[in-house]
């Protein structure tokens, strides 16, 4: 498993020089298996699955959700 921070900055100035002051926001972590995740510190109990847009999403194949298999009608979402 690999772990990457995801990190904003702030570029300010003092004493008449420009210093930067980083801010680690959350974590990108790529697994064994190849899957990798992005977690925010902001939203800590959310894990975002992150995919390839070209080696498995296109626009016209993307992951489908059915519904019927779920016990969902179809504009349900309060369920």
């Amino acid at each position: 498993m690999r772990l990457f921070d995801v990190c904003t900055r702030v570029v300010y100035n003092k004493g008449g020089e420009q210093k930067v002051k980083w801010f680690r926001i959350g974590i990108v972590k790529t697994t064994n298996a190849g899957k990798t995740y992005l977690r925010l510190f902001q939203q800590p109990e959310t894990d975002f699955f992150v995919f390839d847009r070209e080696a498995k999403h296109s626009d016209d194949n993307l992951p489908v959700i059915d519904l019927d298999k779920l016990g969902l009608d179809e504009y349900d979402t309060a369920s």
